[in-house]
Order: C-alpha cells, then sequence, then structure tokens
C-alpha cells in the first residue's frame, strides 16, 4: 500500500509538467488517425484522442506499473496500470479501489465531489469527479482491476461535465476479462 501511496503522489507531480509527446501513429478506418495504445502483456487497448507517451515505467517488488499520458488542447489523458504479483484485498476489489482513491485525490490535493459505479463487462469499477483545489481544473477518474491488474484511466479537464471526447476515451479502454 506505501509503494502505492508513493506511485500515487509521484503522478500528482507529472500531471502539471509539459513534456514533448511522441508516439507511434496508427490508422483507425473509421476516422482518420487515432492514437492507439495496445499492450499485450496484459493484454489491453485504449485509443488516445492526441499522441501518447510513456511517462514512467517501473517494476519493483513484484509489481510492474506504467504510465502513459496525451495532452488535447485543454485536456490530459492518462492510463496508469500496475500489475499485481498477489491477488488483490478483497473478493469483489472494492476494499482496494477505494484505497486507491483516497491516496489518488490526497496525491493531487483534490477534493472529492462525486462518487459512482460502473460495469467494464462483468467486472465492477469506480469512477470520481473531483476537483483540483485552486487550480480551476477537474479530474475524472475510473479505477478497475481485472486479473491481478489495476487500471486507472484519468483525464485532468476545465469542463465540469464529460465531454465528448472525455466519455470517447473512457469507452475507448477494451481489456480481457
Amino acid at each position: 500500500m506505501k509503494k502505492i501511496l508513493i506511485s500515487l503522489s509521484a503522478l500528482s507531480l507529472i500531471i502539471f509538467f509539459q513534456f514533448n509527446l511522441n508516439a507511434q501513429k496508427t490508422n483507425d478506418h473509421s476516422k482518420g488517425d487515432a492514437f492507439i495504445l495496445k499492450m499485450e502483456q496484459p493484454k489491453f487497448s485504449i485509443k488516445f484522442p492526441a499522441s501518447y507517451k510513456l511517462e514512467e515505467s517501473s517494476k519493483d517488488k513484484g509489481l510492474k506499473t506504467e504510465l502513459y499520458r496525451a495532452v488535447s488542447g485543454d485536456n490530459v489523458y492518462m492510463l496508469k496500470y500496475t500489475e499485481h504479483k498477489n491477488p488483490v484485498v478483497s473478493a469483489d476489489n472494492e476494499d482496494y479501489m477505494q484505497a486507491s482513491i483516497e491516496s489518488f485525490v490526497t496525491g493531487i490535493k483534490g477534493t472529492l465531489i462525486k462518487k459512482d459505479t460502473f460495469k467494464y463487462k462483468k467486472t465492477k469499477g469506480t469512477e470520481v469527479f473531483l476537483s483540483l483545489d485552486g487550480k480551476n481544473m477537474n479530474v475524472f477518474y475510473r479505477v478497475l482491476i481485472i486479473d491481478k491488474v489495476q487500471y486507472q484511466l484519468i483525464v485532468i479537464t476545465k469542463a465540469k461535465v464529460k465531454t465528448y471526447s472525455i466519455k470517447n476515451f473512457f469507452n475507448s479502454f477494451v481489456c480481457r476479462v
């Protein structure tokens, strides 16, 4: 749990820095070019609305973590995943997801506005809406645990409701269940 807190605190620092974004462009035959991240281990994919970059990668004490980030306009889109060596702490992962949310909110110094659950196939996840204190920015955050892998989808934005782009980002996440 201490490692997770440290990782989430580091994430808050990454959020506010600007980086050059270089990624592989993949053709999306539905609407021109898209930036699609496809992983084989763990097996998932997600479509970013702009060029993405691997910002963080570590493997320590049985945990493999990677964070990908893209900027489009005033929005920052991120996907972070952590592969755990052992099963998570509860059968439905609720305790673990709640700890992740609390760590994230504390790490970015945000205020929790709304919390909901969502379903991805048959797996239950948690989604929260936060305001960043004193920054005039908001965060849409989803956490989902599938087969010992924790996925966090994060959008930092000025928007107070989910825009079309934010919904598309969340809905583009595909994972084996």
